[in-house]
């Protein structure tokens, strides 16, 4: 079968559980935005507390891709723009500290968190409105950013002609690679939660289901085709549908057969939550306290457990977390004992300055008995990946 695992035959002695330090994503709708206001690089002692405390060796860091490269004047990332000093400063920086605290010893997942998407000033007839953001939208900064909406990564998404398509973000990644590569570096992520958007035919970033599909596999093959000639480390592909790992055969059955990776070193990676309303949102919005013990490991990923090995599928479960109830601990824990059985590691959502505000945040107080029932399994270690020796 295509892209079967035998490229990363050679990784061993992988992190079991991790974490995602994610906060340099939010507020993806104010561009660039101004970090430690609309988003948080990881402080000292955020690594010191989750690195060297308490143990974790795998890290996924989503980052936001229009806050890591030059700008044009309508907000898009420039097609021959460098990568942004800063952004590099602050990786190495995060690294340094990474590497202090575990000996080196530490995985870390670099995923641009863009959905596929990027964010353009508003516009109107064709023509950039220049609205400004009231404070009320834009973090008590008010008439100091300009409203965006979402738009494609595909030829369409400039009023000038400089649209930021495949080729840029291959080039793009080539570019990461070559200042921002580490040991430590386990492989890149490509992409984060790529959706539909059949809602409302006249949004800026409308795509059927199948147009979504057709996108994302020719941007993926693009970008694996220039990646392969700066890294040969693995890749981490996430299916569609937001990842979806329950609906992964209705909506991702078919990538990897028609995502092709030189390096054959592909892992698929999934997300899930475990809602009580089945919605898999992460919202979390009610009922917590009875999040059924089974919800993971039968409704949300064993579909997905059973699909990976029946394909023979590299797997990787990018987020899972739950709120602070005792039902969903149970649930969790579950997760991890099957997570050992699969051979399959997962990075929680989420930590990081920033994050408390989310029901999901392991830096929340109410997370207490969380962190301890997870930071053992920060330990645990995988011969393997998934169904890679097949």
């Amino acid at each position: 079968m295509a892209n079967s695992s035998t490229g990363i035959n050679t990784l061993s002695d992988i992190p079991l559980l991790g974490i995602n330090l994610g906060s340099h994503a939010n507020a993806r709708q104010i561009v660039p935005g101004e970090a430690g206001t609309h988003y948080f690089w990881p402080s000292r002692d955020t690594i010191t507390l989750w690195v060297k405390q308490r143990g974790v060796r795998l890290i996924r860091f989503p980052f936001e891709v229009q806050r890591a490269i030059g700008l044009t004047s309508e907000g898009l990332p420039g097609q021959g723009a460098s990568l942004d000093t800063t952004f590099v400063s602050k990786w190495k920086e995060m690294l340094g500290w990474i590497r202090e605290d575990s000996n080196g010893q530490a995985k870390i997942i670099p995923d641009p968190h863009h959905y596929m998407r990027l964010m353009r000033y508003e516009t109107s007839s064709g023509k950039m409105t220049g609205r400004l953001l009231p404070a009320n939208q834009a973090g008590n900064q008010g008439n100091k950013w300009k409203a965006t909406e979402p738009v494609l990564i595909n030829d369409n998404n400039s009023i000038s002609g400089a649209a930021w398509t495949a080729i840029h973000l291959a080039n793009f990644h080539q570019k990461l690679v070559q200042s921002c590569d580490d040991p430590m570096v386990l492989g890149w992520g490509l992409a984060n939660e790529p959706y539909e958007q059949t809602d409302d035919a006249s949004a800026t970033d409308y795509i059927t289901e199948e147009g979504m599909k057709t996108l994302y596999i020719n941007t993926i093959n693009t970008v694996l085709k220039y990646l392969r000639n700066s890294s040969k480390k693995p890749v981490f592909i996430c299916g569609l549908h937001y990842a979806s790992a329950r609906s992964w055969e209705r909506y991702s059955g078919d990538l990897q057969s028609r995502i092709v990776d030189p390096a054959n070193s592909i892992v698929w990676e999934v997300h899930g939550y475990g809602d009580y309303n089945g919605s898999s949102s992460g919202a979390y919005a009610s009922n917590n306290d009875k999040i059924a013990a089974n919800v993971f490991t039968d409704t949300v990923f064993g579909p997905m457990f059973t699909y990976a090995a029946h394909n023979k599928m590299a797997t990787y479960i990018g987020e899972v977390g739950i709120p602070s109830t005792d039902a969903a601990r149970t649930a969790l824990k579950n997760l991890l004992d099957r997570l050992v059985t699969e051979k399959v590691p997962a990075t929680l959502w989420i930590t990081g300055p920033g994050s408390d505000g989310e029901k999901m945040s392991l830096d929340r107080p109410d997370q207490a008995a969380t962190v301890s029932l997870v930071m053992p399994y920060f330990a645990k270690r995988l011969s393997h990946w998934n169904y890679s020796a097949s």
